[in-house]
This record gives structure tokens, sequence and C-alpha cells, in this order.
């Protein structure tokens, strides 16, 4: 990261600021317990909690009015992240984004008459 830019980095998931400037290196990894001791003892890692629905559905809510998408189309996601047949599974950023990107396509592809 440029030096300038470090010291106003926003987090594009969380929207929250941070100073960067200090980080040298930034790592990810999806499961610490496939990692090899050496690299784990060099660079100690941090957990981070899974997101409650709520959080997840603010997130898409917020995402949504960024990309201009329908109030219909916000909730529909909305909707289908607290469907039951999804509790068990760890929702994620990840898939949320998937979504909000499917509905702006479907907003902005062709009319079919």
């Amino acid at each position: 990261m440029e030096p300038l830019t470090a010291q106003r980095w926003s987090c594009p998931y969380y929207q929250v600021k941070f100073d960067m400037s200090w980080v040298s290196w930034v790592l990810t990894s999806n499961d610490c317990r496939l990692l090899p001791e050496p690299l784990l003892s060099r660079c100690p890692p941090i957990r981070l909690r899974h997101l409650t629905l709520a959080e997840l559905q603010a997130f898409v809510r917020r995402e949504g009015a960024k990309r201009n998408l329908s109030e219909t189309s916000v909730k529909a996601i909305c909707e289908i992240l607290s469907h039951p047949s999804l509790q068990r599974d760890r929702l994620s950023v990840r898939t949320a984004i998937r979504m909000l990107q499917r509905a702006a396509d479907l907003e902005q592809g062709p009319t079919l008459r």
C-alpha cells in the first residue's frame, strides 16, 4: 500500500476506516489449521468472528443503496439470507456480494417482451 493512501484506508466490506500505514503484510486463510507452524509463529493469526444475519443484511442494504438497486431487490436478498434452510450454512459477505451483483445484472439487463 502507498503510505499516503494507507493512512486513510477504508475497509470495503465493513465500511470502517483504518490507519494501515504500519502494516507491511496481510495474509488471509479460510482455515488456519492448514497453515504450517513456521508461518503461524511469524504471522500470528487474528481470528474474526462470523457475521450475524443482522450485520449481513445491514451490509446488503448499504451496498444495495450504493449500487442503486431497487428496494424490491434488496428486500428479496435480505429475505433469502434469512431463509431457515440457509441458517445452518455460514453466510458470508462473498455470498451477499454475489447476490447483489446478480440483482444488479438483472435490473440493468435488457427487458424481454
